[in-house]
Protein backbone atom coordinates (compact mmCIF):
# COMPACT_ATOMS: atom_id res chain seq x y z
CA UNK A 1 0.00 0.00 0.00
CA UNK A 2 1.18 3.43 -1.12
CA UNK A 3 0.84 6.74 0.80
CA UNK A 4 0.53 10.05 -0.13
CA UNK A 5 1.64 12.69 2.12
CA UNK A 6 -0.69 15.22 3.92
CA UNK A 7 -0.50 19.03 3.75
CA UNK A 8 -1.71 19.76 7.09
CA UNK A 9 -4.12 22.73 7.67
CA UNK A 10 -3.35 25.02 10.47
CA UNK A 11 -5.35 26.05 13.07
CA UNK A 12 -5.14 28.32 16.34
CA UNK A 13 -7.27 27.44 19.00
CA UNK A 14 -7.83 30.46 21.97
CA UNK A 15 -9.56 29.13 25.09
CA UNK A 16 -8.87 30.07 28.90
CA UNK A 17 -10.50 26.52 29.91
CA UNK A 18 -6.81 24.41 29.64
CA UNK A 19 -8.69 20.91 29.55
CA UNK A 20 -10.88 21.91 26.80
CA UNK A 21 -7.81 23.24 24.82
CA UNK A 22 -6.15 19.79 25.19
CA UNK A 23 -9.00 17.65 24.36
CA UNK A 24 -9.61 19.71 21.54
CA UNK A 25 -6.29 19.97 20.40
CA UNK A 26 -5.98 15.95 20.34
CA UNK A 27 -9.19 15.61 17.91
CA UNK A 28 -7.59 17.55 15.57
CA UNK A 29 -4.30 16.70 15.55
CA UNK A 30 -5.37 13.24 15.36
CA UNK A 31 -7.39 14.13 12.22
CA UNK A 32 -4.64 15.55 10.22
CA UNK A 33 -4.55 19.63 11.67
CA UNK A 34 -1.72 21.27 12.35
CA UNK A 35 -3.00 23.17 16.09
CA UNK A 36 -1.41 26.04 18.14
CA UNK A 37 -2.83 26.47 21.56
CA UNK A 38 -3.00 29.35 23.51
CA UNK A 39 -5.06 30.85 26.64
CA UNK A 40 -5.19 34.44 26.54
CA UNK A 41 -5.63 36.83 23.59
CA UNK A 42 -2.69 38.25 24.18
CA UNK A 43 -1.14 35.32 22.62
CA UNK A 44 -3.72 34.50 20.03
CA UNK A 45 -2.59 38.06 18.84
CA UNK A 46 1.09 37.18 19.05
CA UNK A 47 0.31 34.25 17.42
CA UNK A 48 -1.01 35.67 14.48
CA UNK A 49 1.51 38.22 14.08
CA UNK A 50 3.95 35.45 13.93
CA UNK A 51 2.27 32.76 11.74
CA UNK A 52 -0.20 32.00 9.26
CA UNK A 53 -3.58 30.46 10.38
CA UNK A 54 -6.22 28.55 8.22
CA UNK A 55 -8.68 29.16 10.92
CA UNK A 56 -8.69 30.71 14.41
CA UNK A 57 -11.11 28.80 17.04
CA UNK A 58 -11.83 31.47 19.80
CA UNK A 59 -14.18 31.56 22.91
CA UNK A 60 -16.01 33.85 23.92
CA UNK A 61 -14.82 33.81 27.28
CA UNK A 62 -10.98 34.86 26.20
CA UNK A 63 -9.34 36.96 28.79
CA UNK A 64 -5.78 39.20 28.26
CA UNK A 65 -7.11 40.75 25.48
CA UNK A 66 -10.87 40.11 25.38
CA UNK A 67 -12.45 38.23 22.36
CA UNK A 68 -13.84 41.64 20.90
CA UNK A 69 -10.33 43.20 21.26
CA UNK A 70 -8.81 39.86 19.36
CA UNK A 71 -11.91 40.09 16.37
CA UNK A 72 -10.79 43.81 16.23
CA UNK A 73 -7.41 42.99 15.51
CA UNK A 74 -7.82 40.39 13.29
CA UNK A 75 -10.48 42.41 11.31
CA UNK A 76 -7.85 45.35 11.00
CA UNK A 77 -4.88 43.20 10.15
CA UNK A 78 -6.01 39.81 8.90
CA UNK A 79 -9.55 40.77 7.22
CA UNK A 80 -9.94 37.49 5.05
CA UNK A 81 -8.93 35.62 8.37
CA UNK A 82 -11.54 32.84 9.44
CA UNK A 83 -12.65 32.86 12.55
CA UNK A 84 -14.55 30.49 14.35
CA UNK A 85 -16.30 32.09 17.88
CA UNK A 86 -16.79 29.11 20.77
CA UNK A 87 -19.76 30.25 23.76
CA UNK A 88 -20.01 28.58 27.02
CA UNK A 89 -24.10 28.84 26.57
CA UNK A 90 -26.74 30.85 24.52
CA UNK A 91 -26.92 33.56 26.97
CA UNK A 92 -25.58 36.63 24.43
CA UNK A 93 -28.15 35.53 21.87
CA UNK A 94 -31.40 35.04 24.52
CA UNK A 95 -30.30 38.85 26.08
CA UNK A 96 -30.41 40.09 22.28
CA UNK A 97 -26.84 41.23 22.87
CA UNK A 98 -25.72 38.86 19.88
CA UNK A 99 -27.25 37.75 16.61
CA UNK A 100 -25.72 36.57 13.05
CA UNK A 101 -25.99 39.53 11.63
CA UNK A 102 -23.82 40.90 14.19
CA UNK A 103 -21.19 38.23 14.52
CA UNK A 104 -20.93 38.59 10.52
CA UNK A 105 -19.98 42.66 11.31
CA UNK A 106 -17.30 41.31 13.49
CA UNK A 107 -15.57 39.41 11.54
CA UNK A 108 -17.19 35.90 13.00
CA UNK A 109 -17.86 33.07 10.04
CA UNK A 110 -19.28 30.45 12.61
CA UNK A 111 -19.92 30.14 16.13
CA UNK A 112 -20.74 26.49 18.36
CA UNK A 113 -22.20 26.59 21.63
CA UNK A 114 -21.40 24.66 24.83
CA UNK A 115 -21.60 21.56 25.10
CA UNK A 116 -20.66 20.12 21.86
CA UNK A 117 -18.54 17.44 20.27
CA UNK A 118 -15.33 18.23 19.18
CA UNK A 119 -16.03 16.91 15.36
CA UNK A 120 -17.97 19.39 15.14
CA UNK A 121 -15.22 21.77 15.30
CA UNK A 122 -13.76 19.73 12.26
CA UNK A 123 -17.06 20.01 10.43
CA UNK A 124 -17.09 23.66 11.09
CA UNK A 125 -12.99 23.72 9.66
CA UNK A 126 -14.41 21.86 6.58
CA UNK A 127 -16.72 23.93 5.49
CA UNK A 128 -14.77 26.61 5.06
CA UNK A 129 -12.70 24.36 2.82
CA UNK A 130 -12.13 24.24 -0.81
CA UNK A 131 -12.32 21.05 -2.51
CA UNK A 132 -8.33 21.42 -2.86
CA UNK A 133 -7.81 22.23 1.11
CA UNK A 134 -10.29 19.19 1.79
CA UNK A 135 -8.32 16.90 -0.28
CA UNK A 136 -4.88 17.87 0.69
CA UNK A 137 -5.99 17.49 4.53
CA UNK A 138 -6.23 13.51 3.92
CA UNK A 139 -3.67 10.92 4.09
CA UNK A 140 -3.95 9.54 0.29
CA UNK A 141 -3.35 5.95 -0.79
CA UNK A 142 -3.13 4.10 -3.98
CA UNK A 143 -5.83 0.97 -3.78
CA UNK A 144 -8.38 0.74 -0.74
CA UNK A 145 -8.19 -0.65 2.56
CA UNK A 146 -10.15 -3.96 3.56
CA UNK A 147 -13.66 -4.01 4.09
CA UNK A 148 -14.81 -3.99 7.80
CA UNK A 149 -18.14 -4.13 9.76
CA UNK A 150 -19.56 -1.85 11.84
CA UNK A 151 -22.51 -1.60 14.36
CA UNK A 152 -24.31 1.72 14.17
CA UNK A 153 -27.40 3.35 14.51
CA UNK A 154 -29.58 4.19 11.06
CA UNK A 155 -30.12 7.55 12.37
CA UNK A 156 -26.59 8.08 11.87
CA UNK A 157 -26.13 7.82 8.19
CA UNK A 158 -27.58 9.26 5.12
CA UNK A 159 -28.16 7.33 1.99
CA UNK A 160 -27.26 8.20 -1.56
CA UNK A 161 -28.62 6.10 -4.74
CA UNK A 162 -25.59 4.18 -5.82
CA UNK A 163 -26.27 5.57 -9.41
CA UNK A 164 -26.03 9.32 -7.87
CA UNK A 165 -22.58 8.70 -5.92
CA UNK A 166 -19.72 10.75 -7.14
CA UNK A 167 -16.01 11.05 -5.81
CA UNK A 168 -13.07 12.33 -6.18
CA UNK A 169 -9.79 10.25 -7.13
CA UNK A 170 -9.32 10.17 -3.25
CA UNK A 171 -12.13 9.30 -1.72
CA UNK A 172 -13.05 12.12 0.79
CA UNK A 173 -15.41 10.18 3.34
CA UNK A 174 -15.76 6.59 4.87
CA UNK A 175 -18.96 5.29 2.54
CA UNK A 176 -20.59 1.65 3.48
CA UNK A 177 -23.27 -0.56 2.58
CA UNK A 178 -26.39 -1.95 4.56
CA UNK A 179 -26.80 -5.31 5.55
CA UNK A 180 -29.58 -4.63 7.90
CA UNK A 181 -31.29 -2.15 10.56
CA UNK A 182 -27.88 -0.76 12.43
CA UNK A 183 -25.36 -3.13 10.46
CA UNK A 184 -23.52 -2.02 8.04
CA UNK A 185 -20.13 -2.25 5.76
CA UNK A 186 -17.81 -0.13 5.04
CA UNK A 187 -16.30 -0.69 1.37
CA UNK A 188 -14.36 2.41 0.79
CA UNK A 189 -12.14 4.22 3.85
CA UNK A 190 -11.17 8.39 3.94
CA UNK A 191 -8.06 8.34 1.52
CA UNK A 192 -8.66 5.13 -0.73
CA UNK A 193 -8.80 5.63 -4.09
CA UNK A 194 -11.64 5.42 -5.61
CA UNK A 195 -12.54 3.41 -8.98
CA UNK A 196 -16.51 3.81 -10.62
CA UNK A 197 -15.72 -0.07 -11.73
CA UNK A 198 -15.70 -1.15 -8.22
CA UNK A 199 -18.73 0.62 -7.60
CA UNK A 200 -20.32 -0.80 -10.24
CA UNK A 201 -19.34 -4.30 -9.26
CA UNK A 202 -21.60 -3.64 -6.27
CA UNK A 203 -24.61 -2.50 -8.02
CA UNK A 204 -24.56 -5.46 -10.39
CA UNK A 205 -23.07 -8.54 -9.07
CA UNK A 206 -24.71 -7.73 -5.25
CA UNK A 207 -27.66 -5.61 -6.11
CA UNK A 208 -26.70 -2.73 -4.06
CA UNK A 209 -28.83 0.10 -4.35
CA UNK A 210 -27.52 2.58 -2.14
CA UNK A 211 -24.31 3.92 -0.64
CA UNK A 212 -24.27 4.89 3.27
CA UNK A 213 -22.44 7.99 4.12
CA UNK A 214 -22.09 9.13 8.21
CA UNK A 215 -24.23 12.57 8.46
CA UNK A 216 -21.60 14.58 9.75
CA UNK A 217 -19.64 13.86 5.98
CA UNK A 218 -22.67 14.76 4.35
CA UNK A 219 -21.70 18.73 4.54
CA UNK A 220 -18.62 17.48 2.68
CA UNK A 221 -20.78 15.33 0.33
CA UNK A 222 -22.59 18.38 -0.78
CA UNK A 223 -19.61 20.28 -1.52
CA UNK A 224 -17.93 18.21 -2.82
CA UNK A 225 -21.28 17.48 -5.01
CA UNK A 226 -21.82 21.27 -5.72
CA UNK A 227 -18.05 20.93 -7.22
CA UNK A 228 -19.02 18.59 -9.52
CA UNK A 229 -22.30 19.66 -10.95
CA UNK A 230 -20.66 23.00 -11.33
CA UNK A 231 -18.27 20.90 -13.72
CA UNK A 232 -21.26 19.50 -15.28
CA UNK A 233 -23.23 22.08 -16.00
CA UNK A 234 -21.05 24.27 -17.66
CA UNK A 235 -20.21 21.29 -19.97
CA UNK A 236 -21.64 20.57 -23.26
CA UNK A 237 -20.17 16.68 -23.28
CA UNK A 238 -22.72 15.63 -20.53
CA UNK A 239 -26.17 14.85 -20.94
CA UNK A 240 -28.48 17.25 -19.80
CA UNK A 241 -30.62 14.77 -17.58
CA UNK A 242 -27.89 13.27 -15.83
CA UNK A 243 -27.12 16.99 -15.03
CA UNK A 244 -30.71 17.17 -13.66
CA UNK A 245 -30.21 13.77 -11.78
CA UNK A 246 -27.17 15.70 -10.31
CA UNK A 247 -29.39 18.80 -9.12
CA UNK A 248 -31.93 16.71 -7.59
CA UNK A 249 -29.39 14.63 -5.62
CA UNK A 250 -27.94 17.51 -3.98
CA UNK A 251 -30.61 19.14 -3.09
CA UNK A 252 -31.68 16.48 -1.25
CA UNK A 253 -29.03 15.94 0.69
CA UNK A 254 -28.78 19.64 1.07
CA UNK A 255 -32.38 19.55 2.76
CA UNK A 256 -31.51 16.66 4.72
CA UNK A 257 -28.32 19.01 6.53
CA UNK A 258 -30.93 21.90 6.67
CA UNK A 259 -33.28 19.95 8.77
CA UNK A 260 -30.77 18.49 10.70
CA UNK A 261 -28.82 21.09 11.97
CA UNK A 262 -30.74 24.74 10.50
CA UNK A 263 -29.64 27.80 8.79
CA UNK A 264 -26.17 27.71 10.27
CA UNK A 265 -24.35 30.91 8.23
CA UNK A 266 -22.18 27.89 6.07
CA UNK A 267 -25.43 25.52 5.75
CA UNK A 268 -27.05 28.65 3.65
CA UNK A 269 -23.49 29.31 2.00
CA UNK A 270 -24.31 25.77 0.30
CA UNK A 271 -27.79 26.68 -0.53
CA UNK A 272 -26.08 28.92 -2.55
CA UNK A 273 -24.09 27.28 -4.24
CA UNK A 274 -26.63 25.35 -5.08
CA UNK A 275 -29.16 27.83 -6.14
CA UNK A 276 -26.53 28.79 -8.43
CA UNK A 277 -26.07 25.74 -10.19
CA UNK A 278 -29.67 25.93 -10.79
CA UNK A 279 -29.42 29.32 -12.33
CA UNK A 280 -26.10 28.12 -14.60
CA UNK A 281 -28.41 24.68 -15.74
CA UNK A 282 -31.50 26.78 -16.60
CA UNK A 283 -29.04 29.10 -18.32
CA UNK A 284 -26.98 27.20 -20.37
CA UNK A 285 -28.88 23.64 -21.03
CA UNK A 286 -31.13 24.81 -24.01
CA UNK A 287 -32.91 21.45 -24.14
CA UNK A 288 -34.54 21.64 -21.10
CA UNK A 289 -37.98 22.08 -22.80
CA UNK A 290 -37.65 18.93 -24.46
CA UNK A 291 -36.41 16.83 -21.28
CA UNK A 292 -38.76 18.05 -19.23
CA UNK A 293 -41.69 16.78 -21.48
CA UNK A 294 -40.89 12.92 -20.18
CA UNK A 295 -39.22 13.84 -17.11
CA UNK A 296 -39.86 11.26 -14.67
CA UNK A 297 -36.62 11.58 -11.89
CA UNK A 298 -38.17 12.17 -8.55
CA UNK A 299 -39.28 10.06 -5.42
CA UNK A 300 -42.20 10.89 -3.72
CA UNK A 301 -40.34 12.34 -0.53
CA UNK A 302 -40.36 16.05 0.56
CA UNK A 303 -36.92 16.60 -0.22
CA UNK A 304 -37.25 15.80 -4.01
CA UNK A 305 -40.49 17.80 -4.09
CA UNK A 306 -38.48 20.74 -3.06
CA UNK A 307 -36.36 20.26 -5.99
CA UNK A 308 -38.84 20.06 -8.65
CA UNK A 309 -40.82 23.69 -7.39
CA UNK A 310 -37.02 24.96 -7.73
CA UNK A 311 -36.64 23.62 -11.09
CA UNK A 312 -39.80 24.92 -12.68
CA UNK A 313 -39.75 27.97 -10.89
CA UNK A 314 -36.74 28.80 -11.99
CA UNK A 315 -38.02 27.53 -15.56
CA UNK A 316 -40.74 30.10 -15.19
CA UNK A 317 -39.38 33.05 -14.24
CA UNK A 318 -36.53 32.20 -17.02
CA UNK A 319 -39.59 33.38 -19.84
CA UNK A 320 -40.10 36.24 -17.93
CA UNK A 321 -38.04 40.05 -19.73
CA UNK A 322 -37.63 40.81 -15.95
CA UNK A 323 -35.64 38.01 -14.83
CA UNK A 324 -32.09 37.86 -13.84
CA UNK A 325 -29.76 35.69 -11.73
CA UNK A 326 -30.03 37.32 -8.59
CA UNK A 327 -34.24 36.71 -9.24
CA UNK A 328 -33.72 32.99 -10.08
CA UNK A 329 -31.45 32.26 -7.64
CA UNK A 330 -33.22 34.23 -4.85
CA UNK A 331 -36.72 32.27 -5.71
CA UNK A 332 -34.57 28.59 -5.56
CA UNK A 333 -33.29 29.44 -1.82
CA UNK A 334 -37.26 30.23 -0.99
CA UNK A 335 -38.11 26.84 -2.42
CA UNK A 336 -35.87 25.16 -1.09
CA UNK A 337 -37.35 26.69 1.88
CA UNK A 338 -40.72 27.51 1.26
CA UNK A 339 -41.88 24.06 3.43
CA UNK A 340 -39.65 24.56 6.42
CA UNK A 341 -42.72 25.47 8.51
CA UNK A 342 -43.72 21.99 8.72
CA UNK A 343 -40.89 21.35 11.00
CA UNK A 344 -43.49 23.14 13.58
CA UNK A 345 -45.97 20.72 12.46
CA UNK A 346 -46.06 17.34 14.27
CA UNK A 347 -44.05 14.50 12.34
CA UNK A 348 -46.56 12.71 10.36
CA UNK A 349 -47.65 16.21 8.66
CA UNK A 350 -43.87 15.57 6.13
CA UNK A 351 -45.63 12.94 3.93
CA UNK A 352 -48.98 13.60 4.44
CA UNK A 353 -50.97 14.30 1.43
CA UNK A 354 -53.96 16.97 1.72
CA UNK A 355 -56.15 15.23 0.12
CA UNK A 356 -55.96 12.56 3.51
CA UNK A 357 -56.03 15.57 6.12
CA UNK A 358 -59.01 15.58 8.32
CA UNK A 359 -60.23 19.08 8.86
CA UNK A 360 -58.31 19.63 11.73
CA UNK A 361 -55.24 18.78 10.16
CA UNK A 362 -55.84 20.80 6.91
CA UNK A 363 -56.16 23.88 9.51
CA UNK A 364 -53.24 23.31 11.25
CA UNK A 365 -51.34 22.40 7.85
CA UNK A 366 -52.79 25.94 6.49
CA UNK A 367 -50.57 27.53 9.56
CA UNK A 368 -46.87 26.44 7.90
CA UNK A 369 -46.45 29.51 5.71
CA UNK A 370 -46.56 31.84 8.79
CA UNK A 371 -44.67 29.16 10.71
CA UNK A 372 -42.26 28.89 7.83
CA UNK A 373 -41.59 32.97 7.77
CA UNK A 374 -41.00 32.89 11.96
CA UNK A 375 -37.99 30.11 11.25
CA UNK A 376 -36.50 32.39 8.74
CA UNK A 377 -36.97 35.32 10.40
CA UNK A 378 -34.70 36.39 12.47
CA UNK A 379 -31.96 34.78 9.76
CA UNK A 380 -30.66 38.33 8.21
CA UNK A 381 -28.73 35.46 5.71
CA UNK A 382 -31.88 35.15 3.70
CA UNK A 383 -33.01 38.30 1.53
CA UNK A 384 -36.57 39.53 2.16
CA UNK A 385 -37.83 38.39 -0.83
CA UNK A 386 -37.15 34.86 0.32
CA UNK A 387 -39.36 35.24 3.62
CA UNK A 388 -42.01 36.45 1.72
CA UNK A 389 -42.00 33.74 -0.79
CA UNK A 390 -42.29 31.54 1.94
CA UNK A 391 -45.49 33.44 3.76
CA UNK A 392 -47.19 33.60 0.00
CA UNK A 393 -46.94 30.20 -1.55
CA UNK A 394 -49.73 29.21 -1.21
CA UNK A 395 -52.00 32.42 -1.92
CA UNK A 396 -54.24 31.83 -4.75
CA UNK A 397 -54.72 34.47 -7.64
CA UNK A 398 -58.30 34.82 -6.48
CA UNK A 399 -57.87 35.00 -3.09
CA UNK A 400 -59.00 31.47 -1.88
CA UNK A 401 -55.75 30.56 -0.81
CA UNK A 402 -54.17 30.96 2.95
CA UNK A 403 -52.89 31.52 5.37
CA UNK A 404 -54.32 35.68 4.77
CA UNK A 405 -56.22 35.17 2.11
CA UNK A 406 -54.66 37.74 -0.12
CA UNK A 407 -55.49 38.02 -4.12
CA UNK A 408 -54.39 39.11 -7.58
CA UNK A 409 -51.29 41.99 -7.36
CA UNK A 410 -51.40 41.71 -3.30
CA UNK A 411 -49.08 38.32 -4.12
CA UNK A 412 -45.64 38.81 -4.73
CA UNK A 413 -45.04 37.72 -8.47
CA UNK A 414 -42.17 35.79 -7.20
CA UNK A 415 -44.69 33.79 -4.64
CA UNK A 416 -47.20 33.15 -7.13
CA UNK A 417 -44.47 31.40 -9.37
CA UNK A 418 -43.87 29.23 -6.28
CA UNK A 419 -47.15 28.27 -6.02
CA UNK A 420 -47.83 27.00 -9.31
CA UNK A 421 -44.22 24.95 -9.56
CA UNK A 422 -45.00 23.88 -6.30
CA UNK A 423 -49.10 22.59 -7.22
CA UNK A 424 -47.23 21.11 -10.14
CA UNK A 425 -44.90 19.70 -8.53
CA UNK A 426 -47.56 17.20 -6.12
CA UNK A 427 -49.56 16.50 -9.78
CA UNK A 428 -46.13 15.45 -10.86
CA UNK A 429 -45.67 12.71 -7.88
CA UNK A 430 -49.31 12.34 -6.63
CA UNK A 431 -51.07 11.32 -10.26
CA UNK A 432 -47.22 9.71 -11.64
CA UNK A 433 -47.28 11.58 -14.87
CA UNK A 434 -45.08 12.81 -16.78
CA UNK A 435 -44.90 16.48 -16.77
CA UNK A 436 -46.88 17.85 -20.03
CA UNK A 437 -49.68 15.35 -19.55
CA UNK A 438 -50.18 17.18 -15.99
CA UNK A 439 -50.11 20.42 -17.62
CA UNK A 440 -52.55 19.70 -19.77
CA UNK A 441 -54.92 18.10 -17.27
CA UNK A 442 -54.08 21.47 -15.23
CA UNK A 443 -54.93 23.97 -17.63
CA UNK A 444 -58.23 21.64 -18.76
CA UNK A 445 -59.60 22.09 -14.93
CA UNK A 446 -61.53 25.63 -15.15
CA UNK A 447 -61.80 25.02 -11.08
CA UNK A 448 -58.18 25.01 -10.78
CA UNK A 449 -56.93 27.25 -13.85
CA UNK A 450 -58.38 30.31 -11.75
CA UNK A 451 -55.79 30.04 -8.30
CA UNK A 452 -53.01 31.11 -10.38
CA UNK A 453 -51.99 34.57 -12.46
CA UNK A 454 -52.39 33.87 -16.24
CA UNK A 455 -49.11 35.89 -17.40
CA UNK A 456 -47.43 32.78 -15.10
CA UNK A 457 -49.41 29.90 -16.35
CA UNK A 458 -48.60 31.09 -19.99
CA UNK A 459 -44.76 31.23 -19.50
CA UNK A 460 -44.93 28.10 -17.97
CA UNK A 461 -46.55 26.64 -20.78
CA UNK A 462 -43.43 28.03 -22.57
CA UNK A 463 -41.15 26.23 -20.08
CA UNK A 464 -42.35 22.72 -22.42
CA UNK A 465 -41.78 24.42 -25.56
CA UNK A 466 -39.19 25.36 -28.07
CA UNK A 467 -38.37 29.01 -27.63
CA UNK A 468 -38.10 29.18 -31.50
CA UNK A 469 -41.60 27.08 -32.81
CA UNK A 470 -42.96 30.42 -30.09
CA UNK A 471 -40.72 33.27 -31.59
CA UNK A 472 -42.35 31.96 -35.26
CA UNK A 473 -45.60 31.62 -33.55
CA UNK A 474 -45.96 28.11 -34.54
CA UNK A 475 -49.14 27.37 -31.96
CA UNK A 476 -48.96 23.68 -32.42
CA UNK A 477 -46.46 22.64 -29.87
CA UNK A 478 -48.95 24.52 -27.25
CA UNK A 479 -51.81 22.75 -25.83
CA UNK A 480 -54.95 24.81 -27.38
CA UNK A 481 -56.40 26.55 -24.51
CA UNK A 482 -53.12 28.98 -24.42
CA UNK A 483 -53.07 32.42 -25.00
CA UNK A 484 -49.58 32.74 -25.74
CA UNK A 485 -49.15 35.43 -28.63
CA UNK A 486 -46.00 36.15 -30.55
CA UNK A 487 -43.27 37.43 -28.41
CA UNK A 488 -39.63 37.94 -27.58
CA UNK A 489 -37.20 34.98 -28.23
CA UNK A 490 -36.91 33.58 -24.73
CA UNK A 491 -33.27 34.32 -23.74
Amino acid sequence: MIFRSVVAIRVLLVDPDTKWLGEASAHLVKNMYEVKAVETGKDAQLSLYNETYFAVVMSFETKNHSASMVLKFIKTNYPSQRVILTFENNKEFEDGNLDLEKLKKMGVHDHLIKPFQLSQIQESLEGHQSIDELLGNITKREGQLDEAEVSLGDDQFTKIKIDDFYSSQSVLFDVYIKLKSDRYVKILHTGDTFTRERIDRYKNEKGVEFLFILNADRRKYIKFTNFVGNKMIMSDKVAGVKKLSLMRMVSEKYLEEVYTHGLRPQVVDQGREVCQNMFNMVEKQKDLYALLRTYQDFDPNSFSHCYLVMLFSSLIIKQFDWQSKVTIEAAAMACLFHDIGKMKLPPEFKELRTADMSPQQLELYKTHPTLGTEVVEGNRLLANSVKQIILQHHENHDGTGFPNNVRGSKIFTLASIVHLADDFAHDLVDNKQAPVVALKALLGNPERIVHYNSKIVENFIKVFANPDLIKNQDATVLPSNSRVVNTKKVS
